[in-house]
């Protein structure tokens, strides 16, 4: 079960012909049953919206690779706003740095290769200033087999957030009629993996999981929240939780959207990742 990790300044940054030569270098590895990658982004990230531009560039792309190789369950985490002891420490089998610095090489055919280092200043990020951090945010999902589009929405909504993260996780008792529902995960395996991720994401979040049974959760009653994040295609939800929390002389919250990784709003995200695609794939093997 390899752990294969690539340090990267950010994908505006880094070519991505030979970001795409390291991941077909590694293949080999990635194919290895219970592999992961993670690629870590060096770049300090000032803005939600470079994040949520960055991430949908580096999971869709990185996954695209994976999948002209069949490896669509291999699991892929962009880590990114951390102390690199922190990525030093972590247990891979193999972390690719810039300028082709391997650390710890114990597979001796893989090649040393150069991520480009140089940032144009046309590049950059278009402000150097913080977006605002929120005290407490929410969000909510099904999060069934945890893929690459709950893994951005979850990451916008940790780097959004100071101190308290509450993320409502579908209640089993809705979840009756979704397709292939004998692959569906139990509320207790998706809630943990949500908490799992979170972790490696932004460890010192503290991370509240609630079961959703509504349409609106804790968002619809709970003083404190401040901002909500949503998906492009869930993005109604956010009016809806603003309308509850008016009619009980609550504040509104601060709605942020992000993008949904495949698909068009114009076919109603047809060719979105989904969960119910990851459970059609299991369900036939």
């Amino acid at each position: 079960m390899p752990a294969v990790a690539i340090a990267v300044s950010s994908y505006k940054t880094t070519d991505q012909t030979l970001l795409e030569d390291v991941l077909k270098d590694i293949l080999p590895l990635l194919a290895k049953e219970d592999s992961s990658l993670d690629i870590v982004i060096t770049e300090e990230i000032h803005s939600v919206d470079y994040l949520d531009y960055v991430l949908g560039k580096l999971y869709s792309g990185t996954r695209e690779i994976l999948l002209a190789e069949d490896l669509y369950d291999t699991p892929i985490n962009v880590l990114f706003n951390q102390d690199s002891s922190h990525h030093l420490n972590n247990r891979w089998d193999l972390l690719v740095m810039d300028k082709g610095e391997v650390v710890h090489l114990p597979h001796k055919e893989l090649k040393k290769v150069c991520l480009r280092k140089e940032i144009d200043k046309h590049e950059r990020q278009d402000s150097t200033e913080n977006d605002p951090l929120y005290t407490v945010s929410a969000l909510g999902g099904t999060f069934d087999h945890l893929h690459d589009g709950h893994k951005i929405l979850l990451s916008a909504a940790a780097f959004l957030t100071a101190s308290r993260l509450i993320v409502g996780v579908t209640d089993q008792e809705l979840l009756q009629k979704k397709q292939f529902r004998d692959q569906l995960e139990s509320y207790e395996t998706r809630s943990e993996n949500v908490r799992l991720f979170l972790a490696m994401i932004k460890p010192s979040l503290e991370v509240e999981i609630v079961a959703l049974r509504d349409i609106c959760g804790p968002t619809g009653a709970v003083p404190e929240i401040e901002s909500l994040i949503v998906s492009r295609e869930t993005v109604s939800g956010g009016q809806i939780v603003n309308n509850a929390r008016k009619s009980k002389g609550l504040k509104e919250l601060k709605v942020h959207v992000v993008n949904v990784l495949g698909g068009k709003e114009e076919d109603g995200w047809k060719e979105k990742i989904s969960s119910t695609e990851l459970r059609r794939r299991r369900s036939i093997k």
